[in-house]
Order: C-alpha cells, then structure tokens, then sequence
C-alpha cells in the first residue's frame, strides 16, 4: 500500500525550470569526470602500465594525504562560500574557479616522466594528487551545497536530483569508455602504449570538466542567499559554534553515515574491478577487461534510465527514507548475487545481477541526496542560520575519508591481503623478450604474423579504428598466424599468472563483492532511526517562513 507523502501540492514558484535543473546536473559531470577518472586510472596507471616498481600501497597513501589535507580545504570552501556576498551569489563564483582550474590541473597528473626514479615518481604523485583535491574543493563544496538552494519543495527537490541522475546516465556512458578507449588509443602505432593512451584521453576529461562545470555557475539561480545574507547579518556564528551545531544534527548525521558506509564498501571494489576484469576474467587482457567494465556500464545505464522515472514517481507517493530503505534492500540482492556470477571466462554472466545494482543505485543516490537538502532547511531551524556550505563540507569530507580509506585499503588489500602481483622486473622482461624472441621466430612463417604499421588520413580515421575494437570487444582481427608483439604479451600475461596462485584470485573476487553486502546491512539499521518526512517538513517550511519570509524567485 502505498503512503501519501504529503497534501501540499508544488506551488508555480517552487518549481525549477527544466534548463536549470539540466545546469545542475551538468555540474556533477565536471565532478564524476574529476573524481571517477583518477579512481579508475591512478592505480592501475602508478602500479601497473608505467612498470616502475610503485606499490599499489604508495598510490592509497597519496590518496590519504590528500584526503587529510581536505580536512582543512573543505570546511575553508564551505564557511567561504557561505559567508560570501558577491553581486554573483555565493556559490556560483567558487563552482566557475574550482571548474577551470581543476580542468586545467588534471592532465598534469598523467605526465611524469617514464625515465624518473621511483622516488621521483613518488613525490610527483603525492604532490599532483595533493594539488588536484585542493581545487576540487573548491568547486566540489560549493557545488553540492547549491543543490540546497534551488528550491524550497520538499518534492521539487527529489526532481531536481531525479533529472540530474538523467543527465548523469548521459555523461556515464562516456565515463564508462574512458578506460577502454585508452586501452585501444594504446595499441595505435603512433600511440604504443598505455601510459601515452591514459595521456590523450585526460585531455578531453579536462575539455569534459572545464565545459560541464560552467553550466551550474552560469544558469542556476541561488534562490536562498538574500535570505542567508539577512541571517548572518542577525546572527554571529563562529565557525566552532557551527561545527558543534551540526554534531548535534540527528538527521544530517544519519544521512552522512548511510553515504559514507555506501561510498566506502562502493570505491574498495572499484578500485579492484580493473584487476578482477583484467585478471581474474581474462587472464591478464587489458583491452578486454575494460571493454567489460565499459559494456557493464553501458548496460547498468540503460537500466538506470527507467529506474529514475520510477523512483520520481514512487516518491510523490511513499515518503524518501522508506523509499530509500527498499533501495537499500535492493542493493543487497545485487552484490550479493554478484560474486556467484564472477567466475573466470564468462564476461557476460557478471552481467546478470547488475540490473539490481542499478536499480538499487539511482534510487539511493537521488533520495539521500534530496534527504540532505531538506536536512539543511532542519539545521536553519534549529539554529536560525543557513549553512548549506558547512553541511557540504562536512558531508564531503566524510565522504572523502570514507573513499580514501577505500582506496588506501585497496592497496593494503592487493599486496599484503589478495598478495596479487602484476609487477614485471627488469629482469623478468628481458627473459620474457628472450624467449619471444626464441620461440616466435622457431615459427614456421605461415604461423607468423608481420602487421602492416597503420595510417591515417584524418582523425576520424582514428576515431573510426578505436571504435572497431571497443565494438569487437576487444577482439584480435582475424589473421593467419600470431604477431611478435601479440607472442610477448600473451608471455607477460602468463608470467603475471603464475606469480599469483589460485588463491590470490578467489580471495580478489571475495574482496569486490561483499563488502559492499555488510556495508548495506549497516545502511538498512542507519536509516530505521531518520526523523524527518514530508509532514514534518511541511511544518518546518511553514515556520521558517513565518519567521525569515519566503525564498526569492527573481
């Protein structure tokens, strides 16, 4: 039986228009593209495509110290774009820096040196990535607090974040083919090699952040800041007063810890999903392992679509939290199901259970978020101050120590847990280049391939050859014979297996399916104590409307 959620009806003036809702959406493009690259890239390019020796321990702890320097940076954006009186508002001028300069920033982090020491390598990665989050802040904080500000509708909001996960199923099915379109620049001979395809394509991500990221400061209006102008003016909060505040926020509390907990269990297996793909699936295939994690995607996206037009209209009739709960509940099946569909040799069996992962995904993240806004109509009534940019902080950098400690353990995971190895000494791939060497050309010649070095007219030429092998999925074209250079890499591969025993693959399959399953058990109990439905705030609406009068809609 369905519950109403409420008999207050969306006035005309609440109502975002669908450009702006669009705008915003946009703005977490310029976030994922950000954010999501470097966790799908970092690891895989420090510890396995520039063969330097960098320990998958050394990328989580770069990781970590930047995520700690958040700390200081996060609540800083926060209490700044707060506090801010520009005639542009007090978010939109952040969220157009942090944008730019966080674009501009991203490719630096992809261009060390090959021929550097370790060492060197290591403070170039530490620096960057410490460099990179402290611009991210800056747009990220501001960014996520707008989305509080676009409406006063306990409904409206749930819309807003049902077409930015719209829009987010557009810019993912581009997110998804990153790695794979890398791996195929990889293989082009003017190209040759992965470190060099990771270099083009973060490129067009930095073109991806810098252009999507300027829709939300350009279009969205601020639709509370005279209101948060006149507060500040009447009430003199310090910053340690502020931060007392929200520990005492019940409901910004819980929905800080379901984020967290979800976030956490989500980034630990991201981080392993190249290594299971690549390794456990395919035997050591890059191409093929994130071509699988593209088609997973793609198809997770497609799902994604109808589960959103779902959930928005689910939520006009069951309150948010109850709603996010059974999403919760759907997530579980999902990964559960997951690692009985992992197996070695059947790409297209993980791919039966995903449906619930999307499902379950789009719900989550389009009711949490719409739960947060309304928490912060909450925090200005109980303390008679708007601070969306604190509780953005706040809930980022949890947030943050939630995916860095992912990420950290990860790596802790890889080598001291998993003990799984993908690392080619000096040594190890001179003799592999011996024994190509030997046995490839003992071939009689009809089982030798010699390719013939491609070129290209145009750059759709290329385009049109990328999209060939990402359509194949990763297929080798059918010739007669084997090349040298497939000979070789088919040698690394098997090298790569042998060093890592069946049990370091079963215990990698264990590890990027249920944590997730305990982190959604401790979600499930999180939320059976939220407070706050449409009712009640329906009557916080009411008298904080009563008490500092209505939003602006100019």
């Amino acid at each position: 039986m369905s519950e109403n959620t409420s008999d207050r009806k969306t006035s005309a003036e609440d109502k975002v228009p669908l450009f702006e809702k669009i705008s915003y959406g946009l703005g977490l493009a310029s976030d994922h593209f950000a954010t999501v690259s470097i966790s799908a890239f970092l690891m895989a390019f420090f510890t396995d495509f520039l063969n330097a020796g960098i320990k998958a321990s050394i990328v989580g702890a770069a990781i970590a110290v930047a995520r700690l320097w958040d700390a200081f940076t996060d609540p800083a954006a926060g209490r700044l774009s707060d506090g801010c009186r520009s005639k542009w508002g007090r978010r939109r001028p952040f969220i157009l820096v942090g944008s730019l300069t966080m674009g501009l920033f991203f490719p630096v982090i992809w261009m060390v040196p090959e021929t550097w020491s370790t060492t060197a390598i290591h403070a170039w990665l530490f620096i960057t990535v410490l460099v990179f989050y402290t611009l991210y802040s800056i747009f990220s904080v501001p960014y996520e607090a707008l989305g509080a500000e676009l409406t006063p509708d306990y409904r409206e909001r749930t819309s807003i974040f049902v077409v930015r996960t719209y829009v987010q199923q557009v810019y993912t099915l581009f997110l998804y083919w990153m790695m794979p379109i890398a791996m195929a620049l990889a293989t082009l001979p003017h190209i040759a090699g992965e470190v060099e395809g990771v270099r083009r394509v973060s490129w067009f991500i930095a073109g991806v952040i810098i252009v999507a990221g300027m829709f939300p400061a350009l279009f969205c209006r601020e639709r509370f800041k005279e209101i948060a102008e006149k507060e500040v003016e009447e009430h003199k909060v310090s910053f340690i007063d502020t931060c007392k505040s929200m520990l005492k926020n019940k409901p910004l509390l819980i929905v800080i810890g379901t984020i967290c907990f979800y976030l956490f269990s989500i980034m630990l297996s991201m981080n392993l999903a190249y290594f299971v793909n690549t390794y456990y699936i395919f035997g050591g295939d890059t191409l093929q392992g994130s071509t699988l994690s593209a088609i997973d995607g793609t198809f997770r996206i497609v799902i994604a679509v109808g589960a959103a037009f779902a959930i928005k209209q689910l939520a006009d009739r069951i309150d948010k939290h109850k709603l996010l709960i059974s999403c919760v509940l759907i997530l579980m099946i999902g990964f559960a199901g997951t690692y009985f569909t992992t197996l070695p040799g059947r790409p297209w069996l993980t791919l039966v259970f995903k449906p619930f992962i999307s499902i379950g995904e789009v719900g989550f993240w389009v009711l949490v978020m719409s739960l947060r806004a309304d928490v912060c109509d909450y925090d200005e009534y109980k303390t008679g101050t708007r601070n969306e940019g604190m509780i953005a902080a706040i809930t980022n950098y949890v947030n943050k120590i939630a995916i860095t400690l992912a990420l950290a353990l990860s790596g802790v995971m890889l080598d001291g847990v998993i003990k799984f190895d993908s690392h080619l000494d000096d040594a190890a791939m001179a003799a592999i280049g011996q024994q190509a060497d030997s046995e490839w050309n003992a071939l009689p010649e009809e089982e030798k391939y010699v390719p013939v070095e491609k070129t290209y007219t145009s750059t759709w030429s290329v385009v049109k050859d990328i999209g060939g092998q990402i359509l194949t999925f990763g297929a080798k074209e059918k010739v007669e014979g084997v090349s040298y250079d497939d000979y070789k890499k088919n040698l690394e591969q098997i090298t790569i297996m042998k060093k890592n025993d069946s049990g370091a693959m079963e215990r990698l399959r264990v590890l990027y399916t249920l944590p997730q399953v305990v982190a959604l058990i401790i979600c499930f109990f999180i939320l059976l104590k939220y407070p706050l439905n449409s009712t009640r705030m329906g009557e916080i609406r009411d008298e904080l409307e009563e008490r500092r009068g209505k939003t602006s809609h100019e």
